[in-house]
């Protein structure tokens, strides 16, 4: 069974760059849209998760009902929250970074997608 899990994990990680090198994409620009997908994917599930933690905070802090462990409690998960919004969007700007340097852009389309607006 483990080595059918391997197999299948090969290929699924296989066949996109085949079917890619069949598309003659160059290899930069196959790497740059993988990264625009992994920028998507960090983005949108971090931001959904923190926007989640920030209002199941704020629903525990305003019916902590004048109770200070459980209003200490939501206000650190509210800063907590913030915090991981601020990972977040750090995790982005790499992300763009390592395209511009990928695609040879630099540092100019950080939050766009680098990926197409240089012709490979």
């Amino acid at each position: 069974m483990k080595k059918f899990l391997l197999v299948f994990a090969l290929m699924v990680l296989v066949v996109p760059f085949i079917v890619s090198a069949q598309a003659a994409e160059s290899a930069v620009t196959t790497i740059c849209n993988v990264l625009q997908v992994a920028k998507t994917i960090v983005a949108a599930v971090g931001f959904g998760i923190a926007v989640i933690l920030l209002i199941v905070a704020g629903i525990k802090y305003m019916t902590s009902g004048g109770d200070a462990e459980k209003a200490g409690t939501a206000k650190g998960a509210i800063i907590n929250a913030v915090i991981g919004i601020v990972i977040v969007v750090a995790a982005v700007f790499i992300i763009g970074l390592a395209q511009g340097l990928v695609m040879d852009v630099g540092g100019t389309n950080l939050l766009s997608d680098p990926c197409a607006t240089v012709a490979p």
